[in-house]
């Protein structure tokens, strides 16, 4: 072959692989005769040797014998093939170096003198874990399956020889004299590898690939070695995907990633239960741990950001604080301001519930969660709450308790400054206003101090009720103030209303920022009460069974009017309302609120796709809809004189915005779908009309292996129930269907 051409070589080679395809008897003569070629500089011919070894060393079909001395042979085209730098020879060479670390060390086993082949596959190891390293993605997840085949070769095996594997290769067919792999010193470099490949579970940025390779690895580790399968569980099930601090930012990778693991996680810890001896042991735990799993799968991209975060997921799920017995903050200085949070708060500022921002729930939420709490509450406990605050208000500002008397009496006589102190502090509830200082003496009119004088002289000798003493008090407080109405401070005068009628100012004219400013802030406050806008204030009226007229407080209107009013606003009803002076100025800001508003509403249905199908179905219907109306008034501007439409590419729904959001959810949805999801051929379904690149996205459905089901459902209602897209669904199962038969 060396008077061939690159290209004739490579068709002989994909000749010999066809026959070996067909007799897997002939492997051995086709690895040995195309060993002299993987040495040559062609990148091309290295590339397809390189997939070659890894195919036929990874073949159960060769006999086991004959793959060993063909695994020995191979060694030095390796090492020289390692010298590549393209990806694809990289890995190939990887997959085949695990494929042949095996029967490299059963045969050192069995030749105790054999140095050169110990000295390569030394050389080989030392070469893949430095890659392990300093590789990238897709070499470390090949070099985890190279390290999964070291340990299980370097850690002890079963003793019992009725139930070892005679193909099974571990440490205990070593020799304890052998003179070249000595016994402690490969156990010892089985057990950091180990603790190197568990290490990802605890990595700061973790990669869900990584994550993935090494729970496949440690399945069957569990399984082959029951010496460290208590080491490998342990680690595992500490890991939790909820709190790991994974590489990406992005919240809907984020969510993808996490779906992946979890799935992971239940494919190896189930069959960890049904096949491993261990399973006795770690049972139960195994069953409480993938329980937890399961709220992975339920949580939203929000919930996940919180949850990465390390704040509290919802606010239902913040834990009730006691108020048996309110915690006393200290005080501050009249100096200092106070707002009503610091004032009523009367929980631990150290707790995590004095960080939640009650702004975040909607209205309805919150009142309904205070009228909850009141009902619940223990009497007992409201006493004890208030009157903390009203300890705490007292010591900040102290009522006035001391009334000074220093003028003279009718009958010319000096009254004795009398002090009035209420004994019932408990019940003492002050009228007070901050800006308010209250006057340390208190003017009095003559008449009310000579009531005031007669009454200290009739309490002196004899001893009153004190509910009477209170009551003239009381009295003679009145008779004070209504007579000494000329003597007070103006301050203290009432104050004349003035009859006109009263009329508001004009409001003040915004300009555009600040109309574009208010829009928004509305929109966002409709989607942030989600799903309780929906149920409350435009509850469905269709429902209401009573005939009082209690019974019709409610807005008659159907539960998903709101969808459809934003939705049209976001089309078509922005023009007339804008204000705005200049053509070009009202369709910039008609673009910037439309595109607000489908963002708004794409952001809605991606938070629960399931349970807010109907949403999106009639968001997209009002958006294909309102791109029909405008390709028909383009038409109709085209047109010429005798009503013949002139054509114009422009006119087609493939670039409209329907076509644009439709495709979006497409893309969001199509990952996280299970083979179950029924729901998504609904959507499907109702969607008014499919364009060929919509078909195309269930392409990746119906290629994954445990969701194809799904896929190939979606296509063959499409085909049965949708004849504008038969055709292009018909192409697309035709093109997979190759891409199959390519692949075998």
């Amino acid at each position: 072959m060396t008077d061939l051409t690159v290209e004739q070589q490579i068709d002989q080679l994909n000749q010999a692989k066809q026959l070996v395809l067909q007799d897997a008897s002939i492997y051995p003569q086709v690895i040995r005769g195309i060993l002299p070629i993987a040495q040559k500089p062609e990148p091309r011919l290295r590339s397809w040797c390189a997939a070659f070894l890894a195919d036929g060393f990874a073949s159960a079909e060769v006999n086991a014998g004959e793959r060993q001395v063909l695994a020995v042979a191979c060694l030095h085209t390796i090492e020289i093939l390692f010298e590549e730098t393209d990806l694809h020879v990289v890995k190939n060479l990887i997959q085949c170096s695990a494929s042949i670390y095996p029967l490299i060390f059963k045969h050192i086993c069995a030749n105790k003198s054999d140095k050169e082949t110990l000295h390569r596959i030394t050389a080989i190891k030392s070469k893949i874990l430095g890659l392990w390293d300093s590789g990238s993605e897709g070499i470390k997840i090949c070099c985890i399956k190279f390290v999964q085949r070291v340990i299980a070769v370097q850690t002890p095996g079963t003793k019992d020889p009725r139930l070892a594997d005679s193909s099974d290769v571990s440490l205990t067919q070593v020799p304890l004299d052998h003179p070249l792999i000595p016994h402690p010193v490969l156990e010892a470099e089985a057990q950091g590898l180990l603790d190197r490949l568990l290490s990802v579970f605890y990595e700061p940025n973790i990669i869900e690939p990584s994550i993935s390779a090494t729970l496949y690895a440690a399945g069957i580790l569990i399984k082959s070695r029951s010496t460290i399968a208590n080491k490998i569980l342990t680690r595992m099930l500490a890991f939790d995907p909820l709190t790991a601090q994974y590489a990406t930012s992005d919240p809907m990778r984020l969510k993808l990633e996490l779906r992946f693991i979890e799935k992971n996680l239940r494919i190896v810890l189930g069959n960890v239960v049904k096949t491993s001896s261990i399973a006795s042991q770690y049972g139960t735990r195994i069953q409480q741990y993938l329980a937890q799993l399961v709220q992975a799968k339920n949580l939203s991209v929000e919930d996940l950001v919180r949850k990465r975060a390390g704040e509290p997921i919802g606010a239902a799920n913040i834990k009730r604080q006691r108020t048996d017995s309110p915690a006393m903050l200290t005080p501050p200085t009249r100096d200092v301001q106070l707002s009503y949070a610091q004032l009523y708060t009367l929980i631990d500022p150290s707790l995590p519930l004095t960080r939640f921002d009650v702004k975040t729930l909607p209205h309805e939420v919150a009142t309904e969660v205070v009228i909850a709490g009141l009902i619940a509450l223990n009497r007992q406990t409201l006493d004890n709450a208030i009157m903390a605050v009203r300890r705490r208000y007292n010591e900040l500002y102290p009522p006035p308790g001391v009334i000074r008397i220093e003028e003279s009496s009718a009958n010319g006589q000096t009254v004795p400054a009398s002090t009035y102190v209420d004994d019932d502090d408990d019940d003492y509830e002050p009228d007070y206003e901050p800006e308010y200082e209250p006057p340390d003496v208190i003017v009095a009119s003559p008449a009310a101090l000579h009531a005031r004088q007669v009454l200290v002289d009739q309490t002196q000798p004899v001893i009153m009720d004190q509910k009477a003493v209170a009551n003239k008090l009381l009295a003679v407080e009145e008779l004070s103030y209504s007579d000494a109405e000329s003597y007070e401070d103006d301050r203290y005068r009432e104050m004349s209303v003035d009859a006109d009628t009263f009329v508001l100012p004009p409001p003040k004219p915004l300009d555009q920022a600040e109309r574009l400013e208010l829009f928004q802030q509305i929109i966002e406050r409709i989607f942030a009460s989600g799903g309780q806008f929906e149920n409350t204030l435009f509850a469905d009226s269709s429902k209401k069974t009573g005939k009082d007229i209690e019974d019709l407080t409610t807005v008659a209107l159907g539960g998903d009017i709101w969808i459809v009013l934003l939705s049209r606003l976001g089309t078509r009803g922005l023009s007339s309302q804008m204000g705005t002076r200049t053509e070009s100025e009202l369709k910039q800001v008609s673009l910037v609120m439309a595109r607000f508003i489908r963002e708004k509403l794409f952001a809605h249905v991606m938070v629960d796709f399931r349970a807010r199908v109907d949403v999106a179905i009639t968001w997209l219907n009002e958006e294909w809809y309102n791109d029909k109306m405008k390709l028909r008034e383009k038409a109709a501007a085209t047109s010429n004189g005798n009503g013949d439409v002139v054509a114009d590419g422009t006119l087609s729904i493939e670039n409209s915005p329907y076509v644009q959001w439709a495709s979006k959810i497409l893309d969001s949805v199509i990952p996280f779908l299970d083979a179950k999801d029924r729901v998504f051929l609904r959507f499907l379904s109702d969607l008014p009309e499919l364009t060929p690149g919509m078909i195309s996205k269930l392409r990746p459905l119906c290629r994954d292996p445990d969701r194809s089901k799904l896929g190939y459902l979606a296509l063959q209602y499409l085909v049965k129930l949708r004849p504008p897209v038969r055709e292009y669904c018909l192409e697309l199962m035709e093109s997979l269907k190759e891409e199959s038969t390519t692949q075998t």
